[in-house]
């Protein structure tokens, strides 16, 4: 591929905000506010989200995903931490969050090979529960994250590209917008009522043929893949992203599952003590009813008793 001073300054801009695990200045902003007119659980009986922390997630209910358990809690159900995958557990959840997972052995070594965050025996406890009637919403992020998941996401018949879909030249700090104007954001069960959304910067995905498609890249983008995260030079591999989208959602079995490739535009953070990242962003409105719309198409309706 070929590199200009332009590509190199935005690639260093993007480097310098992007905190994950390089840079811990990445917290969770609890102090945004919420409204729902209308929640969907109000009585004593609610669904339950499981959030995991079974894997080295780099986003859990105690860290970056807590304003989306903020976010839900407001809107009526209850939420658990995931701490390990079994039967029992899933069967007594409406919704399992998978965020970012990442193999012990890539934990702050984010080079490749990119090893598998999921025993096969995880995986196939997940399918089965899938298919029985559970809802699974699977978010991974750029490299490593992406590669980390893709062993699940294939069960499915969903494929990661474990890379980094970027801006072509110069730019500044993302969010990443899709719209129905532009034609890169689709009429679908998660977009009622939404316009636009923001995103801040993952990774790609191949759908199956039967899912549907939520969003796709901009034609401005490009997808780099590094041997290193964050590591561009000649060597870095570049995609064309007309062939992958931003996120799909499916029927499967008696149940649903929803792939994304970015996990900050599910929640609220704050980078760098200045940057607002994800639906607590001046540039993301509509984020968190589409946080909202994604939950509640995942919802099976199957109610428990509060505790």
């Amino acid at each position: 591929m070929h590199f200009n001073l332009r590509f190199i300054k935005y690639f260093l801009i993007i480097l310098l905000l992007s905190s994950y695990q390089l840079f811990p200045q990445q917290v969770a902003d609890l102090d945004f506010p919420i409204h729902i007119e209308n929640p969907k659980y109000t009585g004593v009986e609610t669904a339950i989200i499981g959030i995991d922390a079974s894997h080295n997630n780099l986003h859990t209910l105690k860290t970056n995903f807590a304003p989306f358990a903020k976010l839900v809690k407001a809107d009526g159900y209850q939420f658990i931490s995931i701490n390990k995958i079994t039967e029992q557990i899933l069967d007594s959840l409406n919704i399992l969050v998978i965020a970012n997972a990442l193999d012990s052995s890539n934990v702050r070594n984010w080079r490749r090979p990119i090893a598998n965050a999921f025993s096969e025996n995880e995986i196939e406890i997940i399918e089965k529960w899938v298919k029985e009637g559970g809802s699974l919403l699977v978010i991974a992020d750029h490299m490593p994250f992406a590669g980390a998941t893709n062993d699940l996401a294939k069960k499915f018949g969903f494929v990661y590209e474990d890379g980094f879909v970027l801006k072509r030249g110069e730019s500044s700090w993302p969010p990443d917008t899709y719209s129905k104007q532009e034609g890169n954001l689709f009429d679908t069960p998660l977009t009622q009522g939404i316009d636009s959304l923001a995103a801040f910067t993952g990774s790609a995905l191949r759908p199956p043929k039967d899912a549907t498609i939520i969003a796709r890249f901009p034609e401005t983008h490009t997808l780099l893949v590094s041997e290193v995260a964050w590591q561009f030079d000649e060597s870095t591999v570049e995609k064309p992203t007309e062939d992958f989208v931003m996120g799909a959602i499916m029927n499967y079995g008696s149940g649903k599952v929803a792939f994304f490739t970015e996990a900050a535009m599910f929640t609220a953070q704050i980078v760098q003590d200045q940057y607002k990242v994800g639906f607590n962003s001046p540039l993301a409105p509509q984020n968190m009813q589409f946080v909202l719309n994604t939950i509640h198409w995942l919802d099976n309706g199957r109610l428990a008793d509060r505790k």
